[in-house]
């Protein structure tokens, strides 16, 4: 199912298509420009290890949509500029009931033989919005501009911040045919975990009018995850808490994206 947001940009690019004037000069015109769009996301290397606090991450493996909701940019010279974006990616794979019901599965897995479970998490609550997704990326950087009537080439270097929730879970454990009550608890200690990024795209583009381009942007973010689930299991008759794993999440991630969008003049 193509996103909302996808069907009226494409709509917005058909209807300023019909309008075009094709022999205006508007080469290095521009000051002052928003930028949103619409794409696919393509991670390199995965960040899940089969752990069962895989379920507990707000983040995909795999392939996903963003929704690039802020980017405006400001040219300070005829060739360079600056540029804020802020894009929200998603994937159905990361919706937190989904994630809550696999950590509820694993734990029945791993516990059901021998203990009644009541599982909780914070997964199954979901922390994302429309606009902020599973993962949010903000970015500022340095654009440098070239353009040829109609056409226009961008080339962009940005540094800024990844972030997404690394949430709570836990269970009471009773054991069958006894009174003796667990309770496992698996936390990294924070809720968001931010990340600094590296990204670099290349953005190339049409003028339909004088104020509305249309763009097709190729890019590649890179970010370095260090967090780490402890599994603390506390005895409920002793309340003697002891912390019987580790799990790590240190991984280099390299993503890939492609996209298009409409650049929208403000001045």
């Amino acid at each position: 199912m193509i996103p909302k947001p996808a069907i009226i940009l494409f709509l917005l690019m058909g209807y300023s298509c019909l309008i075009a004037q094709s022999n205006s000069d508007w080469s290095y015109k521009v000051k002052w420009q928003a930028r949103p769009s619409i794409g696919l996301n393509f991670p390199l290397k995965k960040l899940f290890n089969n752990s069962i606090t895989d379920n507990l991450i707000n983040y995909h493996d795999g392939t996903n949509y963003y929704l690039q909701v802020i980017t405006i940019s400001y040219f300070f010279h005829k060739h360079w500029g600056v540029e804020f974006s802020y894009q929200g990616s998603s994937s159905n794979k990361a919706n937190g009931k989904n994630r809550g019901n696999r950590f509820a599965e694993m734990l029945l897995n791993e516990y059901g033989a021998n203990y009644f479970i009541t599982p909780s998490s914070g997964a199954s609550y979901g922390n994302s919005n429309i606009f902020e997704g599973n993962v949010g990326s903000g970015l500022i950087g340095i654009i440098y501009r070239k353009e040829f009537n109609r056409f226009f080439i961008h080339p962009k270097l940005a540094f800024g911040i990844t972030s997404f929730y690394t949430d709570w879970g836990e269970t009471i454990l009773k054991e069958k045919n006894s009174n003796n009550l667990l309770k496992i608890n698996y936390s990294t200690g924070e809720l968001p975990n931010d990340h600094f990024t590296t990204a670099t795209s290349f953005v190339v583009g049409y003028k339909i009018t004088e104020k509305i381009f249309w763009n097709i942007e190729v890019s590649a973010s890179y970010f370095k995850t260090d967090f780490m689930y402890k599994r603390k299991i506390i005895d409920q008759s002793t309340g003697i808490i002891s912390i019987s794993d580790f799990i790590q999440y240190k991984k280099d991630i390299f993503m890939l994206g492609i996209g298009t969008g409409l650049n929208v003049v403000i001045k």
